[in-house]
């Protein structure tokens, strides 16, 4: 086995890019070289300035395949007594072969010559020059640039590329500039050239050179740092996993700094301090061991020290000057009410054909007091329609305009301060949760209410205007929303009929260009594609989703709770019986015609047909009992009690009997049953 190295060294990539940079570089060249009949164990990683690729497993070279060519018709290749013709000579002179070779094959067309060839494989040097420019000018970024004569556009300009295999250069170009073997150390700490003989010999010498080129190992390295820096002024670092991952990205030899911001804008709420260290300043808040912030940051560095103290300098002179604006925005922002701020939303749009902010504040209001009384909450109704009424007043404020992360959260806060009630501050400072399938959903009643109406408000008029998501675009963040709507009805386990309350929003938008039942129907497949994601994700399995989502869906708090059922019963002896026994029901009713209404006790002739009605019937009325009273797993083992009745039935008992009252009866019975089971879920879709 044969070993590979590839390193791109490029500006500073942006640490947003790089974990994606490395997951597709790594399925393009190992993709590419399959495709090559090359295969082996690729390792990828990366630094701020690098993508790093190996392998020491690779062939020296491709595997050796035979291939049939088709040629000439036979007719055309062999004359009556089967002697080859010119075109067969020509064919097989054209494939290296002997014409005595070739064979009469059947295809598609017809009869034809074939040749059967020998592809003699490649060096894997050769193959890896061919692909890999291709592979590398190739690969996709958010955002990208151009340099030199503005022809070439990747991420950032690449300054070298090391391209080794078993130790040997292999020569190639990309965007003209030429492998080799030499690269450089840290930029600052050891810029010094660097020469690779193989994998191994470069990986030790870029240490030296101050690049640990493991982003795990940057990581380990950063967190520690952050822990003993926290630790000399009694607190800890602030839990912030997505930061660290950045900081790892930023550098090539990791290192922290500690600083500290001016005492007094500790009186500003935590949420602005956090806000602003981290989104702007990417550095990390130190707390105190009771979770108070203190008066201490931590800050990445691309080395190990800071002698002169020109980084934490830096960085104490920007977060002070920060704070100090967050603190007149505080304050002047506080001069007003949020109710006074209520006119200025007329001047924000929301949506070109969907009317201002301050209109849309109106529809959730409205929205909002038809959704706490279909959810059994209308003692909540007053504090949800205050909450929207006030909940995008933020929006205008000079600390959102500054910190546009905070909206809503500036709003709780303000509200908060002007002595709303607890459950309206939280309301709107929750009004954006959840962000994510993680995230947590709004605290309280009010507040789930209140985010529900404003997200059934997004997408009954997008939705409306025909602004559909579609493949990977989705500008207004309509999947987002839809699974916010999903995620607070299941966590909160309300119960409402969802597609009615998406017609309630719909209701409040005058002269859209979409039908009524078009818009719906489409939100309605909308919200089950969120639900299956969102139970797949809780770790559902695939056909338990689609046995209940293939049901109904439209309340989508009641088919999770039938989903865990399935789930629950699936793990019993007495599922694999029930399960068989609906899809034999579900195949022969898809055969047979159609049934009585109802199945009729005196037309009941054999004695295996009179257990099974006799067993059903008695069932019936306990799955009624415990499906209205959502007790779903207890309802699957009532019916599964039936499957001994079942088999005996299908065994002894012809259903599509040659005497049609019967036939219909026996079908009108195992029809009955079917849409009880399916009451539930659609066993057909279970797999195995």
């Amino acid at each position: 086995m044969s070993e590979f190295l590839l390193e791109i060294l490029a500006e500073e990539i942006p640490a947003g890019f790089l974990h994606g940079a490395r997951n597709d570089l790594l399925r393009a060249v190992a993709g590419a070289l399959a495709d090559q009949r090359i295969n082996g164990t690729f390792f990828v990683q990366s630094t701020s300035r690098r993508l790093i690729l190996r392998s020491d497993d690779l062939p020296e070279g491709q595997e050796d395949v035979e291939t049939d060519v088709v040629g000439p018709p036979a007719s055309a290749a062999w004359d009556a007594e089967g002697r080859p013709t010119r075109a067969a000579e020509g064919f097989a002179r054209g494939q290296g072969v002997d014409v005595a070779s070739l064979v009469a094959v059947d295809t598609p067309k017809g009869r034809y010559a074939s040749a059967r060839k020998r592809i003699e494989g490649r060096p894997t040097s050769d193959v890896l020059a061919e692909v890999l420019p291709g592979v590398v000018e190739r690969m996709a970024f958010p955002k990208t640039m151009r340099w030199g004569d503005g022809k070439p556009s990747w991420v950032r300009p690449i300054h070298s590329v090391v391209a080794l295999f078993d130790g040997l250069v292999v020569p190639f170009t990309v965007f003209g500039v030429e492998t080799g073997r030499v690269t450089v150390g840290h930029r600052t700490l050891a810029p010094e050239r660097v020469i690779a003989t193989g994998a191994d010999d470069y990986l030790a010498k870029l240490r030296k050179s101050c690049v640990e080129p493991d982003y795990a190992e940057r990581r380990r390295r950063l967190f520690e740092r952050a822990r003993e820096l926290a630790e000399e002024v009694g607190g800890v670092p602030a839990e912030d996993p997505a930061l660290v991952d950045t900081w790892a990205n930023l550098v090539e030899w990791p290192g922290l700094v500690r600083g500290a911001f001016r005492e007094e804008f500790l009186k500003l709420p935590d949420e602005v301090l956090v806000t602003s260290m981290r989104e702007h300043q990417k550095v990390l808040p130190v707390r105190s061991p009771d979770g108070r912030l203190m008066p201490y940051f931590l800050a990445v560095a691309d080395h190990t020290g800071d002698p002169k103290g020109l980084i934490v300098r830096g960085n104490e002179w920007v977060l002070n000057a920060r704070f100090a604006d967050a603190r007149f925005f505080w304050q002047e922002d506080l001069k007003q009410t949020l109710e006074d701020r209520l006119p200025k939303l007329s001047s924000l749009q929301f949506q070109e054909k969907l009317g201002d902010t301050l209109k849309r504040t109106g529809r959730i209001q409205e929205l909002s007091e038809k959704l706490a009384e279909r959810l059994g909450l209308s003692h909540v109704a007053p504090a949800a329609v205050r909450a929207a009424r006030l909940m995008k007043t933020d929006l205008v404020s000079a600390m959102v305009r500054e910190f546009t992360d905070l909206q809503g959260v500036v709003g709780g806060l303000y509200a908060r301060q002007q002595g709303e009630p607890e459950p309206v501050w939280q309301a709107i400072y929750d009004q954006y949760r959840p962000a994510s399938a993680e995230d947590d959903v709004p605290r309280g009643d009010v507040g789930g209410v209140v985010a529900l109406a404003d997200r059934l408000d997004t997408l009954a008029g997008l939705f409306g205007l025909g602004l559909v998501p579609t493949g990977s675009k989705d500008p207004y963040a309509l999947r987002r929303a839809a699974l916010g709507v999903v995620k607070i009805l299941l966590d909160k386990g309300w119960r409402v009929d969802l597609p009615r309350a998406a017609a309630d929003a719909l209701a409040l938008h005058a002269g859209l260009p979409r039908g009524r039942e078009e818009v719906l129907a489409d939100l309605e497949a909308f919200f089950a594609e969120r639900l299956r994601h969102l139970l797949e994700r809780r770790g559902f399995r695939h056909d338990e989703v689609e046995a209940v989502l293939t049901t109904d869906c439209r309340d989508v708090s009641d088919a999770a709770d039938r989903v865990s059922a399935v789930a629950a019963i699936r793990k019993k002896e007495d599922f694999l019986p029930l399960s068989i026994a609906f899809k034999r029901i579900q195949n022969i009713l898809a055969q047979a015609g159609e049934g009585a209404p109802e199945p009729d006790p005196a037309l009941l002739s054999e004695d295996a047909e009179r257990q099974l009605a006799s067993d059903y019937f008695q069932a019936r009325g306990m799955i009624d009992l415990l499906v209205g009273s959502r007790q779903y797993a207890m309802a699957l083992s009532v019916m599964a009690s039936l499957g001994p009745s079942l088999d005996r039935f299908f065994t002894e008992v012809l259903v599509l009997a040659e005497d049609e009252a019967v036939r219909r009866n026996r079908i009108a019975l195992l029809r009955a049953m079917r849409d009880q089971f399916a009451r539930v879920a659609r066993f057909n879709e279970i797999q195995g």
